[in-house]
């Protein structure tokens, strides 16, 4: 090789490596972040994702123990080394600084409130372990279904897992909660409903599981549906299972998780044939009830004051009430902003210092909130009626941890229900150290349903399999 050659591709090689410096010099952000948000007592984790879009960036922001799905954000700035963006409709903003040698990104987030982050650069989120999620090879047969609401005309679809061995078997259709969920229940990577399908299976049960309508492979109704619509979705499941080979149709049963456990009653209590009810964290008082406790508990789980929490209940509860009677949008916006101009000359120091905008804003995305005809069924809605028709065997499983369905307000009613009615066969257990999910769980918040590696309590899975095979018809 000639001397000048050789000269040319040394010079080529620095060349190259001088531009791919550059690069690196000219994108100080791209790559992942990861820091935690002190929320109250909670800790939250933070990721983001920073790529090049343009001459500028873009940022996916992750909050990893609510949601596995990137937020994009909005307005991305850099500049002499900070980094800003907001996301107006969830009222999300961040300011924060380059430090330490780009290593560190050091600022404040603004959600309602200023917070200190702090975030690092990582090579990957950190994994969530979900040890219970099952494994091949399964001891059972597993085969994806479709079948027709005949009322509504709409295909839904599911995965039927059925014993490979016996006949007249149990059967029981699965029930998610409220919003849209798939077949597993899917949250943050746990999924209850596969759990829960592959270990009553792998004892002797046939279970459904479905996808809600508009997820996976159900088609979507025209969004204005309630828990009515839903309850025929569940009455398609029961009529495609007792037609199906090896099972009982004397013998399904429906095992429901929040929502999905009052649905389970709605469908019951028209279908006297239903073998049975597990209801998992299910309500048995009205929905205005149960979402004003829960948002007092969520509140005060997730650190506001007594003080802001006395004074701001009394204005949710008429928030709610105002949803109940006004279904005109606008003039429930009107009603809602009246109410709290009202009230705020009783409000805490702090907030009136912060000022009447933030909490307009506030007051008016919860008047938002509470509209829909899926928000209107649930708020007047009692299940009180549903349950006390009911004829079949009932288990009730609340725990004592759990802030959205409270064991406390719940499980009492559930009692007075059962013993009355003319079914007397029934269980209601609580646990103390149960969640919302049927976790073990420190403290209930909805922040640590993501960093508990556990998906469902094993004696809550244990007493179901009992209570199930020991009503066996």
């Amino acid at each position: 090789m000639s001397k000048t050659r050789q000269i040319l591709m040394v010079l080529m090689l620095l060349s190259t490596t001088a531009a791919s410096y550059a690069r690196e010099a000219k994108s100080p952000l791209e790559g992942k972040w990861f820091g935690r948000l002190k929320v109250g007592t909670t800790n939250l984790r933070i990721g983001l994702q920073i790529s090049r879009e343009g001459e500028g960036y873009r940022v996916d922001f992750y909050s990893l123990d609510q949601t596995p799905a990137a937020i994009p954000m909005e307005k991305v700035r850099y500049a002499d080394k900070i980094l800003s963006f907001e996301k107006l409709p969830l009222q999300i903003s961040y300011s924060g600084t380059l430090i330490e040698d780009g290593r560190k990104l050091k600022g404040i987030f603004v959600q309602g409130v200023p917070l200190s982050l702090l975030l690092e650069r990582v090579d990957e989120f950190p994994e969530l372990v979900r040890p219970q999620t099952p494994t091949p090879p399964f001891p059972y047969a597993s085969t994806d279904v479709e079948y027709t609401n005949r009322e509504s005309g709409l295909k839904l679809a599911g995965t039927l897992t059925v014993p490979r061995e016996g006949r007249r078997l149990t059967a029981a259709i699965l029930i998610t909660g409220s919003g849209r969920q798939d077949r597993n229940e899917t949250i943050l990577e746990h999924k209850p409903f596969w759990v829960i399908a592959d270990y009553l299976t792998r004892n002797g049960v046939a279970v459904l599981r479905v996808d809600d309508r508009g997820i996976g492979g159900s088609e979507a109704g025209d969004g204005n549906e309630t828990s009515l619509d839903f309850a025929t979705d569940v009455e398609a499941a029961v009529n495609f299972l007792r037609s199906y080979p090896r099972l009982n149709p004397k013998d399904i049963w429906l095992i429901g998780h929040s929502e999905g456990g009052y649905i389970a009653a709605l469908v019951a209590a028209r279908d006297r044939k239903i073998g049975g009810i597990v209801s998992l964290a299910g309500t048995a008082v009205s929905g205005k009830d149960v979402l004003i406790e829960q948002n007092r508990l969520l509140r005060a789980a997730q650190g506001v004051p007594k003080a802001t929490l006395d004074w701001f209940m009394p204005l949710y509860s008429e928030l709610v009430e105002i949803a109940i009677s006004e279904e005109d949008l606008e003039k429930a916006r009107l009603r809602s902003k009246a109410a709290l101009d009202r009230s705020l000359s009783s409000a805490p120091i702090a907030l009136r210092l912060a000022g009447g905008p933030v909490l307009t804003q506030q007051v008016d995305a919860i008047a938002k909130q509470l509209q829909g005809e899926w928000m209107r069924f649930f708020l007047v809605h009692d299940p009180v009626s549903d349950w006390s028709e009911t004829r079949c065997p009932v288990l009730a499983v609340f725990g004592k941890k759990d802030l959205q369905v409270p064991a406390f307000q719940n499980a009492p009613v559930m009692e007075e229900i059962l013993s009355d009615r003319a079914g007397k066969t029934y269980s209601i257990l609580e646990y103390e150290s149960l969640n919302h999910m049927l976790q073990h769980a420190e403290t209930g918040n909805v922040s640590e349903y993501g960093k508990i590696e556990e998906t469902i309590a094993e004696e809550v899975l244990r007493q179901m399999r009992q209570f199930i095979l020991g009503q066996k018809r």
